[in-house]
C-alpha cells in the first residue's frame, strides 16, 4: 500500500478504486442481465453508479449503414450523446473521432481533454453542453473484428491512464465473453424451438404460403384449398366447397382445363407452369399458372388432382404492355435522327438502329467492332485510354464526341452517350445509348472560337491571343537576351469619320488600314486590333530602337495615305507609343501599359508621331490625373448614381429584368462617361468598393420597388476583374443580401467570359460558392472573349448575353445571323437564358424573336433611366397578349 500511494495520488487511487468498483458491477451485471440489451444497459449504469463517470454509452455497429446508433446510455450527459452524429467511416469528418478510430484499429482511443483535442472538433458544441472534460473509447472484439464501442465520459481532465484503460479493456472483454454465451444459448434455445415447430410450420405450410393451393376429385369438386386460394378467386370457403372448377369457367377456360387434366390422368406424369383461365368473383377474368399432380389414395388409386396456383394476370398484362413500348421505341427511333446501338460485355458494337437502317449483323463495317477500333478519334482528356478505363469500371457517360474524316476529306463529328447494362442477377452484359451527328455545331463552334480570339472585322488576332504571344516571347527573349518593341497604335481620326460617315465607312477604313498596316511590317512581326481604333504591334528582336522607329515610321506614312470612303476621300492619321523589353517593362501588363503611356504622350505632341516610353513622361495625362483624383472622393461626395435599363421578354413583351448601369455626375466635370472612369477605376483598386456600393444600391432599390407594390424583377449587376478576384467577394454578396433583404433569386451577377477561363478551377470554385447562395450568373458580352460554349457547360451558369457587336448588323449581315443562330441554339442546349444586347432597331428585334431568343435589351425598347422613372416604367408597361 506505501508503493502505491507513493507512485499516485489520492484522487488516482480513488478513482481506480472506483473501477474496480465498476468492474465488479459488470460482472454481476453479467451474471444477471438475460439478453444482450439487458446487459448493456447495467454495464452502463454501473459505470456512472459505481464508477462515478458523468456519461456511458454501448454502441454496436449497424452493418447496413456507416452510422453509429447507441444501444445503452446512462449519466447525466445521456441526452447529448443521444443527439451525437458519429460515423465509422474514415472518410467523413464524423468518422474521425473517438468512436472511428477505436473501431477501426481495434484499439482503446482515448482524449484526456476533449475541448483541446482538433479530432474533436466537430463535438465540441456537444462537449461544452454536457461537461465532458475527457473520453475513451475501447472497443468490443468478437472473433477477431470490432462489433462495438464502450464508450466512457468524464468531467476531469487526464482520468484516462493505462492502468484504468486496462481495467476498461477487462470489462470489454467479459462483456463479449457474455455475448458469446448469450449466442450458444440463443442458438440451443432456436433448435429447440425449431424442432418442436417443424410439425406445426408442417400443418401450416398451406395456410402461410402466398401461392394457391387446391385439390379436386375426378369430377372437379373442390375438396381442399387454402385461404390464398379463397383470396384469390374471391369466393369463400363455403362458395368454393359446393362448386366445381368448371362453374367458375367458360366453355372455352373448361376445355382447356380438362384436356390437362385428362393427360394427367391417363400419363401419371404431372404438369407444370399450365396455364388456364378462372372467373373471379367479380365476374373479371384471371389468367393462372401452376402445376397439375394426381392425387392417389391408400390404394393407390386416382382419388383427384393437387396445385399449386398463382396469378399472372398482371404479367402477362405487363408482358403485353413492354411489347407496346418496344413498338412505341421502334417508331420514336424511326422518327428520331439519332442512333441507338448497343454493345457486348466485350464493348463490341452488337446492334445499330435509326429512321434510315435496322443493323445487327456484319451489314455494317462497325458491328463487331470496338469504337476505338473505328476510324473515330475520341475528344475527351487522356483520349482512348481513359474512355476504356472508364468502360471497364461500368461508368456511364454523356455527350462524348468523336471524329472523323469522310472520303471526301470533311470532317465528321458524332456525340454519343451510353450507360452500362446489367441482367437481372446484377451480371454487367454490355453498353446501350444513342449517338448523334454535331458536325454543325463543331464547325459553328470552331467559328466561335475563331471569333474569340481574332477580330471579326480584320481577321487580326485580338486582345487574348497577342496577350498570350506576348506572354509566350518574354521567358524566350529573357533567355536569350534579345530585346523587342511593342508599338500601341491609335488611329486619330477615326471617331470623326466613323460619327460623320457612319459605321460601314468606318468598318471600311479600319479593313483599309489594316492591310496597310500588315505590308508595313516584316513576315516575323505581329499586329493586333484590340478594339476600336487601337491597334497594337509586336516587333520581335530588336537590335536597338531605331529599328522600332523606322517601323513606327513606315506605320505612320500607311495610315497618313488618303482613302476613299463611300465617295469621299479621308485622311486619318495615327499616334503610336513605344515600349523595348525589357528596359520599358518586364512582363505584359507594364509593357502595354507603357507603351499605352508613350502613345498618349504622342497625343499631346500634336498626333502623327511616334514616342519612346521613357520615365521623364508623365504616366497620366492632366485630365486623367484631374479624373483620378475627383473619383476617389465621388463615394463620399454622393456623385454616384444608378440608372436602370429594362430587358423584355421577346416571347410576351414583358419585363422580366433589369440591369444596374453606374453613372458620374461630378460639380466640375460634369457627367463623366463609364468608359473614362471605369478603366481608372480598375487600375487603382477603386472599383472594389464601388462595386460593393452599386452592388448593395442596386439591391436596396429592388426591393423599395417592391414595397412600392410592383413586382419583383432580376436584378442584374457587373463584376469587374478585380471584384472577381476579390477574397471576400461571396462573403460581401451574402451581407448584402441579408442586410438589403432581397431574395437570392432575384439578383443576377454578369461576368465576362475573360474573367473564367483564364484560371477555370478557381472560377468554377467561386461560381460554386456564389450559386450557393442562389444568386444566378450570366456571361456577358458572350462571342468577344476568350471562351465556347463548350466551355461554359463547365460553368455553373444561367444567362448567356449575346454581344452588341453581332446584333448591330444582324438584319443586313449573314454571318452575323448565323453566328446569332448558332450561339442561340447551343445555348439552348445547354438549357440557358439568352439575352442580345445593343437592341435598336424593330428589325433587329423581329430576327431575334423569330429565332428564339429570350430576351433583349436596348435603346429600342427603353435607355438607361433614374430608379423613379424605371419604376413609372414597371408599373405603366402592359405586355402583349399571346394569340
Amino acid at each position: 500500500m506505501d508503493m502505491i500511494s507513493g507512485d499516485l495520488n489520492d484522487d488516482k487511487l480513488q478513482h481506480l478504486a472506483m473501477m474496480y468498483a465498476t468492474l465488479g458491477a459488470t460482472n454481476e451485471a453479467i451474471l444477471h442481465a438475460r439478453e444482450p440489451m439487458d446487459l448493456y444497459q447495467r454495464v452502463c449504469d454501473a459505470a456512472v453508479e459505481a464508477g462515478n463517470f458523468h456519461a456511458a454509452a454501448v454502441i454496436i455497429a449497424d452493418w447496413n449503414t456507416s452510422w453509429v446508433t447507441f444501444k445503452a446510455v446512462a449519466g447525466k450527459g445521456a441526452a447529448q450523446l443521444n443527439k451525437s452524429r458519429i460515423s465509422l467511416d474514415e472518410g467523413t469528418v464524423e468518422g474521425q473521432g473517438l468512436v472511428g478510430t477505436a473501431f477501426r484499429t481495434f484499439n482503446p482511443c482515448i482524449s484526456n481533454d476533449l475541448l483541446a483535442d482538433d479530432r474533436l472538433r466537430p463535438w465540441h458544441e456537444g462537449v461544452r453542453k454536457s461537461g465532458f472534460a475527457a473520453g475513451a473509447a475501447v472497443p468490443l472484439m468478437q472473433d477477431g473484428r470490432a462489433i462495438g464501442i464502450l464508450l466512457f465520459y468524464s468531467v476531469t481532465k487526464h482520468v484516462f491512464d493505462g492502468e484504468i484503460i486496462k481495467l476498461i479493456e477487462r470489462m470489454a472483454r467479459n462483456i463479449t465473453f457474455a455475448l458469446d454465451n448469450f449466442g450458444h444459448d440463443a442458438e440451443r434455445k432456436v433448435i429447440e424451438e425449431a424442432l418442436q415447430a417443424s410439425e406445426a410450420r408442417y400443418r401450416n405450410i398451406l395456410e402461410t404460403m402466398d401461392n394457391a393451393y387446391c385439390e379436386v376429385d375426378l369430377k372437379g369438386r373442390h375438396t381442399f384449398f387454402n385461404n390464398a386460394f379463397s383470396d384469390l378467386t374471391g369466393y369463400s370457403a363455403a362458395e368454393l366447397k359446393a362448386s366445381t372448377n368448371q362453374d367458375h369457367q367458360t366453355d372455352e377456360m373448361a376445355r382447356k382445363c380438362l384436356a390437362a387434366f385428362n393427360e394427367v390422368y391417363r400419363t401419371g406424369v404431372p404438369k407444370k407452369n399450365q396455364e388456364w383461365g378462372f372467373l373471379h368473383k367479380d365476374g373479371s377474368a384471371l389468367l393462372l399458372e401452376g402445376s397439375i399432380q394426381l392425387l392417389k389414395d391408400e390404394q393407390g388409386k386416382a382419388s383427384g388432382f393437387c396445385g399449386v396456383l398463382r396469378d399472372i394476370t398482371a404479367r402477362r398484362k405487363a408482358e403485353h404492355a413492354l411489347r407496346e413500348s418496344e413498338a412505341r421505341f421502334r417508331a420514336l427511333t424511326h422518327l428520331s435522327s439519332d442512333w441507338y446501338w448497343e454493345q457486348d460485355a466485350e464493348f463490341r458494337i452488337t446492334r445499330m438502329e435509326s429512321r434510315h437502317m435496322r443493323l445487327n449483323q456484319r451489314g455494317h463495317p462497325l458491328i463487331g467492332k470496338r469504337t476505338w477500333e473505328t476510324e473515330f478519334e475520341i475528344q475527351t482528356p487522356g483520349g482512348w485510354d481513359a474512355h476504356r478505363e472508364m468502360l471497364m469500371n461500368h461508368q456511364p457517360y454523356r455527350d462524348v464526341v468523336m471524329h472523323r474524316k469522310t472520303r471526301k476529306g470533311d470532317p465528321y463529328f458524332v456525340s454519343l452517350s451510353g450507360e452500362p447494362v446489367f441482367d437481372s442477377d446484377g451480371v454487367f452484359t454490355g453498353y446501350r445509348g444513342v449517338s448523334r451527328e454535331i458536325t454543325d455545331q463543331k464547325i459553328a463552334e470552331k467559328r466561335i472560337q475563331y471569333l474569340a480570339t481574332h477580330d471579326g472585322l480584320t481577321g487580326l488576332p485580338n486582345r487574348l491571343m497577342f496577350s498570350q504571344l506576348l506572354n509566350v516571347l518574354i521567358p524566350t527573349a529573357t533567355r536569350f537576351g534579345r530585346p523587342f518593341a511593342v508599338l500601341f497604335i491609335d488611329l486619330d481620326r477615326f471617331k470623326f469619320i466613323n460619327d460623320t460617315l457612319g459605321h460601314e465607312a468606318g468598318d471600311m477604313l479600319l479593313k483599309e488600314v489594316t492591310v496597310r498596316f500588315k505590308q508595313a511590317l516584316r513576315a516575323s512581326d505581329v499586329i493586333a486590333r484590340l478594339g476600336g481604333d487601337e491597334f497594337v504591334v509586336l516587333i520581335q528582336e530588336i537590335a536597338n530602337p531605331e529599328q522600332a522607329a523606322n517601323v513606327a515610321r513606315k506605320i505612320l506614312s500607311a495610315a497618313l495615305k488618303p482613302i476613299e470612303l463611300l465617295g469621299h476621300e479621308c485622311r486619318v492619321t495615327a499616334s503610336i507609343g513605344i515600349s523595348v523589353y525589357p528596359d520599358d517593362g518586364e512582363d505584359e501588363q507594364a509593357l502595354m501599359k507603357n507603351a499605352d503611356i508613350a502613345m498618349y504622350y504622342a497625343k499631346e505632341e500634336g498626333k502623327n508621331n511616334f514616342q519612346f516610353y521613357s520615365k521623364d513622361i508623365k504616366s497620366q495625362s492632366l485630365e486623367r490625373m484631374i479624373l483620378e483624383s475627383n473619383l476617389r472622393h465621388a463615394m463620399e461626395r454622393n456623385e454616384l448614381t444608378l440608372h436602370y435599363q429594362a430587358k423584355v421578354d421577346l416571347g410576351n413583351d414583358a419585363i422580366s429584368g433589369v440591369e444596374a448601369l453606374l453613372r458620374w455626375n461630378n460639380p466640375a466635370l460634369g457627367s463623366v462617361s463609364p468608359v473614362q472612369f471605369i478603366p481608372i477605376a480598375e487600375e487603382t483598386g477603386l472599383i472594389i468598393p464601388i462595386g460593393l456600393w452599386v452592388l448593395r444600391t442596386a439591391c436596396n432599390q429592388n426591393v423599395a420597388w417592391q414595397r412600392q407594390g410592383l413586382p419583383p424583377i432580376c436584378m442584374a449587376v457587373n463584376l469587374s476583374v478585380r471584384q472577381f478576384a476579390d477574397d471576400r467577394l461571396v462573403e460581401s454578396i451574402e451581407t448584402v443580401l441579408k442586410e438589403s433583404g432581397m431574395a437570392p433569386h432575384l439578383l443576377e451577377l454578369e461576368i465576362t467570359e475573360g474573367m473564367v477561363v483564364l484560371n477555370p478551377d478557381r472560377a468554377i470554385k467561386l461560381l460554386t460558392a456564389i450559386k450557393a447562395l442562389g444568386v444566378r450568373l450570366a456571361i456577358d458580352d458572350f462571342g468577344t472573349g476568350y471562351s465556347s460554349l463548350g466551355q461554359l457547360k463547365h460553368f455553373p451558369i444561367d444567362t448567356l448575353k449575346v454581344d452588341r457587336s453581332f446584333i448591330r448588323d444582324i438584319p443586313t449581315d449573314s454571318e452575323d445571323q448565323a453566328i446569332t443562330r448558332a450561339i442561340i441554339a447551343m445555348a439552348k442546349t445547354l438549357s440557358l437564358t439568352v439575352v442580345a444586347e445593343g437592341v435598336e432597331t424593330a428589325e433587329q428585334e423581329t430576327f431575334l424573336r423569330e429565332h428564339a431568343c429570350d430576351q433583349m435589351q436596348g435603346f429600342y425598347f427603353s435607355k438607361p433611366i433614374a430608379a423613379d422613372e424605371f419604376g413609372a416604367l414597371l408599373r405603366d408597361h402592359v405586355p402583349r397578349h399571346m394569340p
